[in-house]
């Protein structure tokens, strides 16, 4: 199933390319399609690679990053890659009316990335697949670790969506609160990874119970679970504020510009 979503996601993208050029009369440019191959590209890691069997059988700290690519870095990056021109441009016109802001299902997507929905539903989801029972109980259970990392990467294209808003529509928030959305999920994973990192005593019995893995013992791999999710949090967490805060600074920039102009207008 992995490699058919992918390779249907990878036939859209390019028959959206090619819509876009034919609208256009140009091609569309690396800033858009490496970030989506990029973002394809890293959920095959966290889905198709040994990574994925090792953060089953073997190592926390390998599943908990599996959960962090999943929820953190391939999202933004698919969104990047569909940013406009690409998605309003390259989806069919029937298509773009029921995605579009006054249609059928950008109705509901518009409240699914109201900031007092996404921010909430992704921390929750974060945290609840997180709690030992929960996640010791999933990673035995197939069906329910697929829903997991739907749900892992669903929840986290709502907040990312929310965050980079790609499309230029009237709910674009120019200001500085996409800063603070950013802030207030970083929190939210500080929550599971901070612990992880400093306690001495293990929280998920079924790593316990598996063999010793690279020869770490339960607790330094919960440890490395929880600092290897720092890490990458850290590093979300920096990139994406300077990313916002730049893009930010050029809106307000270009809404004073746009404000001048009317006044001299007048």
């Amino acid at each position: 199933m992995l490699w058919i979503g992918l390779a249907v996601a990878a036939v859209w993208y390019v028959s959206a390319l090619r819509r876009v050029r034919q609208v256009t009369g140009k091609p569309v440019g690396p800033s858009h399609w490496i970030f989506y191959w990029s973002g394809l590209g890293v959920i095959l890691i966290a889905l198709g690679s040994p990574l994925n069997t090792i953060g089953v059988h073997w190592l926390l700290s390998a599943h908990m990053i599996q959960h962090v690519l999943l929820a953190d870095i391939a999202p933004p990056l698919v969104i990047l890659g569909l940013r406009a021109l690409v998605l309003p441009l390259g989806v069919p016109a029937p298509v773009l009316k029921l995605v579009a802001h006054r249609g059928v299902l950008g109705r509901v997507w518009g409240v699914v990335t109201k900031p007092w929905v996404a921010l909430p539903i992704w921390s929750a989801t974060l945290v609840v697949w997180s709690l030992p029972p929960v996640f010791d109980y999933t990673a035995q259970h197939q069906l329910l670790h697929n829903f997991e990392h739907f749900t892992l990467f669903y929840t986290g294209f709502a907040l990312w969506w929310l965050v980079i808003t790609p499309l230029p529509t009237e709910r674009r928030n120019p200001g500085f609160a996409r800063l603070a959305y950013i802030g207030f999920s970083r929190c939210a994973s500080a929550v599971i990874c901070v612990p992880l990192t400093f306690l001495t005593t293990t929280l998920y019995p079924l790593y316990v119970s598996f063999p010793r893995g690279y020869g770490l013992s339960p607790v330094t791999d919960q440890q490395v679970a929880g600092a290897s999710m720092c890490l990458i949090e850290f590093l979300v967490f920096g990139i994406a504020m300077a990313v916002v805060f730049v893009d930010s600074l050029n809106r307000e920039e270009r809404a004073q510009a746009l404000a001048e102009m009317a006044m001299s207008s007048r």
